[in-house]
Order: C-alpha cells, then sequence, then structure tokens
C-alpha cells in the first residue's frame, strides 16, 4: 500500500456551520510532498488542520471517510477522532504527525536548543542525542551554534523560522505538516530550506502536505500539486479540491489527472486558478 491517505466525500466547517470545503475525492501517497495551492480564504489551511486533526473541522455525516495508513500500513479512519479520547489523538498526532507554521509558535520561555529538541526528549530520546542531531540539522540551515544557547526572542525573524524548521524535521513522524512555512523568507533562503526538507523527507521516505502561495516552489520541490478552486455563489461559496485540478510530477515532468504531459505547468495552473 503506497497510500498515506484515501479521502472521500470530506466537508469542512466550523462550529456547525456552511461547508468552507469541500473534497469529493483524493488520495496521497506514502512519500510523496504535496502542494496546496489556491487563493486566500478557500479552504488551504482548513484542509490540513481537518486531516492534520489540529481542529475539529470534519462534517460528521454518512459517505464520508478520511483514513490515514502508516508505514506498516495499519489503517485509522480520522473522522469522528475528536469523539473520542483525548489522550489517545494526542498520542496519534505526537507519534505520526509534525508540523511547522509560518508563524513559528515557539515557545518564548525555552531556549531555541529546547523548542528544537523538545520533540525528541517527550518520545525519550536522551538530550545529548537530540542535542547532536538538533546541532548537526542547525550547520545545514546556517545557524550559528551559540543560537541553541539563546532565549527565542532574542532571534530575529529568520533566525525563528529556521529554528521552527529545525524542531519539525529533527522529530520522529510520519507526515509533515506545513502551512506557509517560507512565508517570511526571501527566495534564496526558502529554496535552501526546502531542498534540506525534501532530502529529510526521501531519505526516511516521509510524506509531506504544505500550503503555499509560491507556484516557483511547488514546481521545484512539489511530487504533487493540488489546486483548490472556488464553487457556488453568494453565501454558499466555498473551496473544492476537483479531481482535474490535481497535477502529478512523474519523472521530473508535470501531467494532468488523465496522465497527459504538462508542456506549461505553470500556465495550467494560472488558468485553473483563474476558474
Amino acid at each position: 500500500m503506497n497510500t498515506a491517505f484515501q479521502i472521500n466525500d470530506l466537508e469542512c466547517c466550523y462550529r456547525a456551520g456552511r461547508t468552507v470545503l469541500h473534497v469529493p475525492q483524493l488520495e496521497i501517497g506514502k512519500g510523496k510532498t504535496v502542494f496546496l495551492l489556491g487563493p486566500s480564504g478557500i479552504g488551504k489551511s482548513t484542509f490540513i488542520e481537518a486531516i492534520g486533526l489540529m481542529n475539529d473541522t470534519m462534517r460528521d455525516k454518512a459517505g464520508t471517510s478520511v483514513v490515514f495508513y502508516d508505514e506498516k500500513n495499519g489503517k485509522r479512519e480520522l473522522k469522528g477522532s475528536w469523539k473520542g479520547d483525548n489522550d489517545d489523538l494526542s498520542h496519534f498526532r505526537n507519534r505520526y504527525y509534525s508540523f511547522i507554521f509560518q508563524h513559528t509558535n515557539l515557545m518564548p520561555n525555552f531556549t531555541a536548543g529546547e523548542n528544537m529538541c523538545i520533540s525528541r526528549l517527550i518520545r525519550g530520546v536522551p538530550l545529548a542525542e537530540a542535542r547532536e542531531e538538533v546541532l548537526a540539522t542547525m550547520e545545514e540551515l546556517k545557524l550559528e551554534p551559540d543560537i541553541f544557547y539563546k532565549k527565542t526572542t532574542h532571534l530575529s525573524g529568520g533566525q525563528r523560522q529556521r529554528v521552527a524548521f529545525v524542531r519539525a524535521i529533527t522529530a520522529e513522524f510520519e507526515v509533515l505538516f506545513g502551512d506557509e512555512p517560507t512565508g517570511n523568507l526571501d527566495k534564496d533562503t526558502a529554496f535552501r530550506l526546502m531542498t534540506i526538507l525534501k532530502n529529510n523527507l526521501e531519505r526516511h521516505h516521509r510524506t509531506a502536505i504544505i500550503v503555499s502561495h509560491d507556484l516557483d516552489l511547488a514546481l521545484h520541490f512539489a511530487d504533487q500539486i493540488v489546486l483548490m478552486t472556488f464553487t457556488g455563489e453568494n453565501g454558499e461559496r466555498h473551496g473544492i479540491i476537483r479531481p482535474e485540478n490535481v497535477l502529478e510530477n512523474k519523472g521530473g515532468n508535470w501531467h494532468d489527472v488523465d496522465g497527459g504531459l504538462l508542456k506549461n505547468p505553470a500556465f495550467f495552473v494560472n488558468e485553473r486558478m483563474k476558474q
């Protein structure tokens, strides 16, 4: 089984209100880097909140199925997860997921090093081992070693963003969720961080689902691009992921849902995003 998520007829909403996103059908492969592209307000963050179990946004209705398959092909139905035990939900997220956001969500009372090591320490990894891995990753990201001992409030915005990257990719996980993780970085730094992240994902056969507005970044690093468009009218207007708006990268070439080669994928994406 090479599937990480199999999604059927997922509707997302807040507080039992109107639908903000509909996903009729979507399959995300194991070990794939998936970029979600779409205009602001269309539901990109809502999607990763839902399947990342960060917020209870899945509408509980017949026909909906959101199945996660782990590395051993054990499966878990995510719909209804919020009705169960909170400790079980937390354990599942800590075991399988890692997160990185545009807003770094670092703990201000901790040092940068404590922030970066926290995920490994929670899993029982000795501090010396966690520190060694973190320092090696910091070097890759061109973070000075003395930053390890500084309070996060003493770091620049770019340094905090890279600290958050280190924390995310040195954790043990099977799926990484990123919500505009390079949104505050210049283009060169964003490409360098994504290169390191992509290498980590490929080395460990991990899956990543990344929200972004950066088409160049998506075309360069993604294995799959999921385009989100609007549907409906007036107060019923919401985001939707249509099967025909999912692109696949095969051997460095982009293809549409029918397998057709896209000679100009950027043009294809821009035209679909106008819909």
